[in-house]
């Protein structure tokens, strides 16, 4: 049987508690960090936003952990590789400080990783679209990972939690590519689940903050859902079905956890610890609308897919030609044309992995549905 614990906590103010309670359900600490070893914290930081957006995870989570690692004497440290293009802007420090990962990490007095300045290295994970997936050496070369992922929607995805987070492993815009080589649902679901089954020697614990969740069009386009939960787990596959339930969302449409074999049945191998899920208001969560096109019959695809489709548009109102979208997108599908002072999407060569929506910070992307795709959902 695997552990998941349930803790209720409605303030990050009071999450140094929440967490450790959420640990000590498991085992304590101890159980999972040996004195000496350098442990790496991994939490979401897909983009600047602050914690309030509920797009990154909250940097008090963060603190909280650190601070269980020292109390078990290891050596902690704190990295992730962002969504967008940071290297040709200000650097990661504005995402840093924008998230609050350079305070705490400064007043906790712990290194924080560039994963792309560390370096990276092909690895063979035995995936069928992506034959070597380069992972950052920061995480390569340390003990052990904590994975602390945002509870999250996810447009392409349906759903981001604790198996999700592990994408940004990769270093940089390399990202960006992968998706080009893995574009359709299915084959980026066995993508993360291949880097994860990769990298699960390595992990540790997963601590998951849904204190403040995103519902909607996420992973940073959605709207703030406040979920007052903090769980935990030795197993982030796991962890994503028991919380995947609570949300009222279905396996059907999670093709990660698929592709990791878990079905309903894996609820079996659960022992579920600390507040029930009727403590929680999750009721009526929203899921991203593209869920329903995702979860349509491969053979109506087959015949209707000329006709169904989801598309990102730019919103001529919200658009400040930031410019992220072009840096990511990886059809090179965005982009100004005839002088105009805005980007506009190619949708002959857009292969809606939403990629522009996910690294916008203007909420400027829409998701444009052809008709059958509107009638579907």
């Amino acid at each position: 049987m695997t552990k998941v614990s349930l803790i209720k906590c409605e303030d990050y103010n009071k999450s140094l508690n929440a967490v450790k309670e959420a640990v000590d359900l498991l085992g304590g600490i101890s159980a999972f960090v040996k004195k000496g070893e350098k442990i790496l914290i991994k939490p979401n930081l897909l983009t600047d936003r602050v914690p309030d957006e509920a797009v990154t995870t909250h940097p008090e989570v963060i603190r909280a952990v650190i601070r269980l690692v020292k109390e078990a004497g290891a050596v902690p440290l704190v990295g992730d590789s962002p969504g967008g293009a940071y290297k040709e802007r200000d650097g990661l420090q504005l995402l840093w400080t924008k998230t609050g990962m350079a305070k705490v990490c400064e007043e906790e007095k712990v290194q924080l990783v560039n994963f792309e300045a560390a370096g990276s290295q092909d690895i063979d994970i035995g995936d069928s679209n992506v034959k070597k997936v380069h992972i950052s050496n920061a995480v390569l070369n340390c003990d052990g990972i904590i994975n602390v992922p945002k509870l999250k929607t996810h447009s392409f995805m349906t759903f981001t939690a604790g198996v999700k987070n592990f994408y940004g492993c990769v270093p940089g815009l390399i990202k960006v590519e992968y998706h080009k080589m893995a574009p359709k649902p299915d084959q980026f679901g066995a993508l993360i689940a291949n880097i994860y089954k990769y990298l699960k020697p390595k992990i540790r614990l997963t601590v998951l903050d849904g204190i403040l969740a995103m519902e909607g069009s996420g992973p940073s386009g959605g709207d703030v859902r406040k979920t007052d939960m903090i769980a935990a787990s030795s197993d982030a596959a796991l962890l994503d079905l028991y919380l995947l339930n609570i949300l009222g969302g279905d396996i059907k449409g999670n093709f990660t956890l698929q592709k990791l074999g878990i079905t309903k049945e894996s609820f079996s191998q659960i022992e579920a610890l600390g507040a029930k899920p009727s403590e929680f208001d999750t009721a009526n969560f929203k899921f991203p609308s593209t869920k329903a096109l995702y979860m349509v019959p491969g053979f109506v695809i087959k015949i209707l897919g000329g006709f169904l489709w989801i598309k990102p548009s730019i919103s001529k109102d919200r658009c400040v030609s930031c410019m992220l979208c072009v840096k990511s997108c990886p059809e090179k599908a965005i982009d100004k044309i005839n002088g105009e002072k805005q980007p506009s999407v190619d949708h002959k060569k857009c292969i809606s992995c939403f990629c522009c929506h996910e690294v916008c910070p203007h909420k400027a992307i829409d998701l444009e549905k052809s008709f059958l795709a509107k009638r579907f959902m």
